[in-house]
């Protein structure tokens, strides 16, 4: 039987063909190894700052800090209109969480009925991931107290301190300053002063009737930011030292009325309807603006329930009317003179 017969000059090129193969596949190894150090070394000597800057910007965050709102004042610099602590209930839905199974344990440990937790429930609907939602307004010390120790049972629920819209004078000059009232979808633009990041925010308001709607853009002033530092998922963990921008208040507006002669004006109509407008002939200030009945704008800050504003609308006295700028009178004795 015979034995096969080995070429060598077979085997020398089989190996020549795996000895080039084996020294393409190290190169392009090598070339590859090469680069990935190349890119490491680039990105963390060349681009070290960037991504520590990025780093820190993941770690920490800005939340937009409502700035107070300017101070109304008479002609003699009492104030008509200011601003006043606030406890408040915030809520952020987050993700994997059931948000009516948490406003229903919150309202174990504050008044909330069955209508009321439906409309929060469908302002979280409408609210973008993490953005705090303002729960309830004007909470007491207890309530405050009450959720703040039970923040495990409560998550994303933060109880904190903003500042209020406040009238001193009740309904003397709820015509004529107006009121502040929250942001709804209408208000917000694409562009301008309404198109800013802080309309989202739930302490923010802005201005519905009177002075406050007509000077809104100067009485709002600038906002602040808060440093935090936030999780992977962007929720707060905890408040950062130093970095803070503070809130420029709002410019202070002073009227031309007189505080006295408003009250007073307003006590003569008692319950009666009617308006009453007095002027100084001599500089055509305008000394009182006084529409009657009136109504206590501090309740439309709050925010009126339905019931509330029903019955205000329906008051055959209408309340809600302007009779000193918007009703129509027929000409008084005053007109004779030019008959």
């Amino acid at each position: 039987m015979t034995q096969p017969s080995i070429i060598l000059s077979d085997v020398n090129a089989r190996q020549s063909v795996f000895h080039r193969r084996a020294f393409l596949l190290g190169g392009g190894i090598a070339a590859g190894i090469a680069a990935l150090g190349g890119r490491l070394g680039y990105l963390q000597l060349v681009e070290n700052a960037r991504y520590a800057k990025l780093s820190t910007s993941n770690q920490f965050n800005f939340r937009l800090v409502p700035p107070p709102r300017g101070l109304i004042t008479d002609r003699n610099g009492a104030i008509l209109a200011t601003n006043r602590p606030n406890f408040r209930l915030l809520y952020a839905r987050q993700k994997d969480q059931d948000p009516e199974t948490v406003i229903s344990t919150l309202a174990a440990y504050v008044p909330m009925d069955e209508a009321r937790q439906q409309r929060i429930l469908k302002d979280l609907g409408n609210a973008p991931r993490n953005t705090p939602v303002a729960i309830m307004e004007d909470i007491t010390w207890e309530q405050f107290s009450a959720v703040s120790i039970r923040g495990t049972e409560l998550p994303g629920v933060t109880a904190d301190m903003g500042e209020v819209r406040v009238y001193p004078h009740g309904g003397a000059f709820a015509h004529v300053i107006g009121y502040v009232a929250k942001v709804n979808k209408e208000d917000i633009t694409e562009t301008g002063p309404n198109a800013e990041s802080i309309m989202l925010h739930p302490g923010f308001r802005i201005g519905r009737q009177g002075l406050e709607k007509a000077l809104d853009l100067e009485l709002r002033g600038r906002p602040g930011a808060q440093k935090v530092e936030v999780d992977a998922r962007g929720r707060q963990v905890r408040l950062a030292p130093g970095g803070d921008v503070p809130a420029t208040p709002g410019k202070e507006v002073q009227l031309s009325l007189d505080m006295d002669l408003q009250l007073r004006g307003l006590e003569l109509f008692g319950e009666e309807s009617g308006a009453a407008v007095l002027m100084d002939c001599r500089s055509g200030d305008i000394l009182a603006m006084v529409s009657a009945p009136s109504f206590d704008a501090n309740r439309f800050v709050r925010g009126l329930s339905g019931a509330e504003y029903k019955a205000l609308a329906e008051y055959d006295h209408k309340p809600l009317f302007n009779k000193a700028l918007t009703a129509t009178y027929p000409p008084g004795s005053t007109f004779k003179t030019l008959v």
